[in-house]
C-alpha cells in the first residue's frame, strides 16, 4: 500500500500556501485535496453499492470521479484504502441520520424512549438501501475482515450508543448497570436486524414493520420500571 509521505516541518511552498497565520486565508492544496477525497468517496460508494468490491476498477472509480489514479493512490493508497473510508463515512452517517433523528423525536415532544426508538426506526429504514447493504453486510466484512468492519462500527456507532444508554439510565428508564455491554448489545441487535431484513423474501416495508415491532419488544425488556 501506498502511503503519503509526512513530513515535520512544511516546505516553504506549503507555507505559503496556507497564507499569513492569523489571516484566515483557506489553503489551496488543503481544500483541492478535501474536494478530490470527497469526489472520490462519492463515486466509490456508489460503484461499490451497484457493482459490488471486486467488479469495481480503479479506473472507473477514478474515471467517473475526474481524477488519474495517482490521486487515489496518494490519498487512499489502494482501492481497499477507499473501500475503507466508504465504509466508516457509511457508517458515520447512520449515526448522524439517527441522531437528527432522536433530535426532531425530542423536539416534538417525545420522551427519551421515544425518541430512541424513533432513532432505531430511522437505523431500520435505513437498512433497506441496497447500496448500503451491498457494501455493509456482504462486502465490509470479506473486504476489511469481521475485526476490521467490527472496529469501525463501534469507532462510531458505539461511542454514540453508550452517550444514549447513559442519558437512559440517568432519567431511569433503563436499569443501571454496565453502559458499555448494554451498547454493544443493542449495536449488535440492530445490526442483526438489518442483516435479517436483507434476506426476508416478503415485501419490504411488511418486513420491516414485523422486524421493528419485534426490535421494540427487545428493547422494551431491557427498560426498568416506567418513571
Amino acid at each position: 500500500m501506498r502511503q503519503r509521505t509526512n513530513h515535520s516541518t512544511p516546505s516553504a511552498t506549503a507555507q505559503a500556501a496556507e497564507g499569513a497565520p492569523g489571516t484566515g486565508t483557506p489553503d489551496g492544496r488543503k481544500v483541492n485535496a478535501a474536494s478530490t477525497q470527497a469526489a472520490l468517496r462519492a463515486v466509490g460508494r456508489k460503484l461499490f453499492g451497484q457493482l459490488g468490491y471486486e467488479a469495481t476498477s480503479l479506473g472507473a472509480i477514478c474515471s467517473e470521479a475526474g481524477v488519474t489514479t495517482g490521486a487515489l493512490y496518494h490519498h487512499f493508497g489502494d482501492k481497499k484504502g477507499l473501500f475503507a473510508a466508504v465504509a466508516e463515512e457509511l457508517d458515520e452517517g447512520l449515526v448522524k441520520l439517527t441522531a437528527a433523528a432522536r433530535a426532531k423525536a425530542l423536539a416534538g415532544g417525545a420522551d427519551a424512549w421515544q425518541a430512541f426508538l424513533a432513532a432505531i426506526d430511522v437505523f431500520l429504514q435505513a437498512g433497506l438501501n441496497p447500496e448500503g447493504r451491498r457494501i455493509g453486510l456482504t462486502d465490509a466484512p470479506a473486504v476489511l475482515g469481521a475485526q476490521g468492519w467490527l472496529e469501525i462500527r463501534e469507532r462510531h456507532g458505539l461511542g454514540a450508543m453508550v452517550q444514549t444508554v447513559r442519558t437512559l439510565q440517568s432519567l431511569g428508564m433503563v436499569p443501571a448497570g454496565d453502559v458499555l455491554l448494554r451498547a454493544r448489545l443493542i449495536l449488535g441487535l440492530l445490526y442483526g436486524a438489518v442483516e435479517a431484513l436483507a434476506h426476508q423474501p416478503q415485501d419490504a416495508e411488511a418486513a420491516l414493520a414485523e422486524t421493528r415491532t419485534l426490535v421494540h419488544a427487545m428493547l422494551n425488556g431491557m427498560r426498568g420500571p416506567t418513571p
